[in-house]
């Protein structure tokens, strides 16, 4: 594109205000940055935009000649007004991200083109092919209408060289100042698990791609001396690199404040990546327990063991490495399922936990299988803290309160009065902080819970 014009493009992550499981501290998605990075090298001029950080209001979208959103699906609501409020004001619009991917057709309702999967690679061509007044059936990993109104998917693109893509530019964003970068980092994508209700292997594919050390290395030192979130789906993918990555931090002295990372139950019974957690400070392992029934473990397709549970909270605790407990109530679950988990929780003292109803995002295997039990499509929401499915088991509105009683149960204020623990007494901050957001989910959600109650009422 030598000596053309080249579009002026925002990118913007639709957002949402409303209270969910990580309400005590946000975090941009590292999407839009990265791909605001790739635009950069290529010569385009790129604004980022975050709906959720204050100063979005000042933006005049109006003004670029591209305009992409990224969304999941409970902010795809947010994203499709933004989109209609650009219709006709002369940007063109185009959506990313994993609820677009899977409903492209819905999309292009609202946008003139959706990038299907991975867009470092697709979003650049399309805007080259635009550039240059090009066919765009030759660019794979595009859905768009056609002049008769048919949907056109142009198939799928090629998976892009994790690797070497450049580091997410937070401050491509107006709304992002010098030293105040967010401390999120991610190492990795893909993940061979294949979980039913988790739409992370249909995008990113089965097979583990990383960073290199190095570049790690220099993402951390933008955040040095704070507490560090890894953005990864699963930390410990490959847990010989992981460990050779945690031990790079501490040779380069970059280890931060603190760490926080999704990692998996198996890695709790390796005694040396223990170690290596407990000196680069880890405070938290987010660990997706998932189930106490072995029977939703199955369901789930998680090869983990209740056993093996019990271990790696132990081997933690041992290392005085925090856990959050990740659950998910199950298709076949009840009232009854949830106050075991919460027993389990309280008995094993999992220092947090969250509880979500199991819910069918578009692209998931559940979503194939189970989409004629949703009550509804209105997809804000489809966060997992909302109860989107009819149970042959229980009403929805028995097992939202189910829910919402277990976590109050859990975050009551006589469990945060006793939460310290010695080496842990950061527990006593997070247990407040989950009574808060508690009370605050309940009380936002009351037309929620009373239009469960009315339409999704008791089961005769």
């Amino acid at each position: 594109m030598a000596g053309e014009k080249r579009p002026r493009v925002a990118l913007v992550e639709a957002g949402l205000s409303s209270t969910h499981v990580y309400s005590r501290k946000y975090f941009p998605r590292v999407g839009i940055p990265t791909l605001g990075a790739v635009l950069k090298e290529l010569g385009y001029q790129c604004d980022l935009w975050f709906q959720s950080r204050p100063g979005m209001e000042k933006a005049d979208l109006k003004k670029y000649d591209i305009v992409g959103i990224g969304s999941l699906s409970n902010t795809i609501p947010a994203a499709y007004r933004l989109a209609d409020s650009l219709k006709g004001q002369g940007p063109k619009v185009v959506m990313g991200g994993p609820h677009v991917t899977f409903m492209a057709e819905e999309a292009l309702n609202h946008c003139d083109y959706v990038v299907l999967g991975e867009g470092e690679v697709t979003f650049p061509a399309l805007l080259e092919a635009l550039g240059k007044d090009q066919p765009l059936d030759s660019t794979p990993g595009l859905a768009y209408r056609r002049s008769n109104g048919e949907v056109h998917n142009t198939g799928t693109a090629a998976t892009v060289d994790y690797k070497n893509l450049p580091s997410p530019d937070f401050l491509l964003s107006p709304q992002v100042k010098p030293g105040r970068v967010p401390q999120i980092v991610v190492t990795s994508r893909g993940c061979p698990h294949n979980c039913n209700f988790c739409s992370v292997t249909p995008i990113f594919g089965k097979r583990y791609r990383f960073k290199s050390s190095e570049q790690v290395i220099s993402e951390l030192r933008a955040v040095l001396n704070q507490s560090v979130c890894f953005g990864d789906d699963n930390f410990c993918a490959h847990r010989p690199r992981a460990k050779a990555l945690l031990r790079d931090m501490i040779a380069q002295k970059a280890v931060p404040l603190r760490w926080a990372a999704q990692i998996c139950v198996e890695a709790t019974e390796d005694k040396e990546f223990l170690s290596l957690m407990r000196e680069t400070r880890c405070r938290t392992a987010y660990i997706g327990v998932e189930s106490v029934d072995p029977r939703t473990l199955k369901e789930f397709s998680k090869a983990h063991k209740m056993e093996a549970i019990e271990k790696c909270i132990k081997n933690l605790h041992s290392y005085g490495i925090g856990i959050h407990g990740m659950f998910v109530i199950g298709m076949n679950d009840d009232q009854e399922t949830v106050e075991k988990t919460v027993d389990y929780a309280i008995e094993h003292d999992i220092d947090s936990i969250q509880i979500c109803s199991l819910t069918p995002f578009p692209g998931t295997a559940v979503y194939q299988s189970d989409q004629d039990k949703l009550l509804h499509r209105d997809w804000k929401y489809f966060d997992g803290m909302h109860v989107v499915i009819d149970r042959p088991g229980a009403s929805a509105y028995d097992m939202q309160m189910a829910i919402v009683r277990g976590l109050q149960r859990f975050y009551s204020l006589k469990r945060v009065i006793g939460a310290y623990r010695r080496g842990r007494g950061w527990r006593v901050w997070y247990q407040a902080a989950g009574y808060y957001l508690m009370r605050k989910w309940v009380s936002e959600n009351r037309d929620y819970l009373e239009r469960l109650r009315t339409e999704h009422g008791r089961k005769p």
